[in-house]
């Protein structure tokens, strides 16, 4: 491989390296930096140094592969959460940069953290291929060590894993997990709070609309039903079924089941799909169909996508990959108006990390940030929002409070706020999506896409 590091991001293109000192772990070959020390785990293997007169330090680590996505983006930012944000809450997730050789996708990204009141920085490198990645992070608080780093990461090869071709979908029928589950219900009733344009026609030819318990996605022959997040219970979270359990609870009340078929995973996986295919009848109309359900969990909380097809053959010429049914969810999104924006919108969020030292071991304090933001649209063309919160580490925390008021100008898709930081003019991409009982407003600051808001209605 060759690279390109700065303090701040390693960019390597997939080539071949020769070097004289040779170690291997799962995938990789590398030469590891001399004189480093070294810490070897079932899932990891670590180097790092550490300068003592100038407090400076750096720790390289490769993890063993994971079952790729299937999109390298998707593996780098979700690597990105499990190995750097977990650790690091305020290292905000970056755009990663791609090189693509010999089958392999390197994506790479960086940011700065905080770590015992000094600034550090974090380097992500995930490298997707032949149904794997491999992900290496970088850790350090100085560029003393670059020139070590970046001869180790030129060193590193992967070597191809072996592709066993199975099939997508599991041949054996399986039987329902729980014949006697409580059910979700699930009924047709109109959305509880309608907005003025409640209907969202995209360019691909799928329609929008929402109702009480789902937003139902059209076109064609083909249904699809976007079931609104179900917080997961204990009970729900004891089965060691989830994904079995909301497939009966959904499912069995409304349709009559037949040749369920489970999606394939092909052994131990990280990020597995969970998605059953059935062919059904339809208990209220007695219609046949074949019907698709995949169950996507994240934060507490599952969401269900439900597929209504004519025939197995039509659902999967549809949906040829699993993306793009995980894709479905971007069709919850339904214009705004300034009727429907008058009120008070509010959101609040809060994380906190133990923090440990990478070279003694030792525990290094907790890492905590919380915010809450409110904006208030008076119907008039007038705004105003608040922005309040605080980060570090506790005990030497900072805040911040910050009031901003104005003009604003609606559009379906955006809203223009005057005013904002330093008296500027900020444009948000809005949009409303549905949620069960309300709405949620989403706003992404279009010239900075990390300032985003997810808000609900407080009054």
């Amino acid at each position: 491989m060759q690279s390109l590091l700065t303090s701040l991001l390693v960019f390597i293109s997939l080539s071949l390296a020769v070097a004289q000192t040779r170690e291997i772990f799962e995938l990789a070959t590398f030469s590891p930096p001399a004189g480093w020390e070294k810490e070897t785990r079932d899932f990891a293997v670590s180097y790092s140094a550490t300068d003592q007169l100038t407090r400076s330090w750096c720790r390289a680590t490769i993890y063993r592969s994971i079952k790729s996505s299937g999109t390298p983006a998707t593996d780098f930012t979700s690597e990105w959460e499990i190995l750097v944000a977990k650790n690091y809450p305020d290292a905000v997730v970056p755009m990663p940069q791609s090189s693509i050789e010999d089958g392999w996708t390197a994506m790479v990204g960086a940011s700065k953290f905080v770590f015992n009141n000094e600034e550090a920085a974090a380097t992500l490198t995930t490298i997707s291929g032949y149904g794997k990645a491999m992900s290496i992070v970088v850790l350090m608080n100085t560029d003393k060590f670059i020139g070590e780093v970046d001869a180790f990461m030129e060193s590193i090869t992967l070597t191809k894993p072996t592709v066993v071709q199975q099939p997508a979908i599991q041949t054996t029928e399986l039987k329902p997990v729980n014949q006697t589950a409580a059910t979700i219900g699930v009924t047709s009733a109109p959305v509880k709070k309608p907005i003025m344009l409640s209907t969202t026609n995209f360019d691909d030819g799928w329609v929008s609309q929402p109702f009480a318990d789902y937003v139902r996605v059209t076109k064609g022959a083909i249904t699809v039903l976007l079931h609104y997040g179900v917080e997961v219970t204990d009970e729900l979270r004891n089965t060691g079924n989830l994904e079995g359990n909301l497939f009966d609870r959904y499912i069995l009340p409304r349709y009559t089941v037949s040749n369920v078929r489970k999606y394939d995973n092909g052994g131990v996986c990280y990020f597995c799909v969970y998605f059953f295919e059935a062919d059904a009848i339809d208990k209220t109309t007695g219609k046949s169909c074949y019907i698709g359900f995949r169950v996507i969990t994240n934060n507490g909380f599952s969401r269900c996508i439900e597929i209504i097809a004519p025939s197995a053959q039509e659902l999967a010429q549809e949906f040829s990959k699993q993306e793009k049914v995980e894709a479905m969810l971007n069709y919850n999104k339904f214009a705004v108006t300034e009727k429907d924006l008058m009120g008070t919108w509010d959101s609040s969020s809060g994380a906190a990390a133990n923090m440990y030292s990478t070279v003694t071991g030792e525990y290094a304090g907790m890492n905590a940030s919380s915010s809450a933001d409110k904006f208030v649209f008076k119907g008039n063309g007038l705004y105003e929002s608040n922005h309040k919160g605080a980060f570090g580490m506790v005990g030497s925390m900072k805040f911040y409070d910050q009031k901003y008021n104005g003009k604003c100008t609606v559009t379906n898709w955006d809203i223009t706020m005057t005013n904002r930081f330093e008296g500027k003019t900020s444009i948000f991409w809005a949009q409303f999506e549905a949620v069960r009982n309300g709405w949620m407003l989403r706003l992404v600051d279009k010239e900075h896409s990390g300032m985003k808001y997810d808000l609900f209605r407080a009054k």
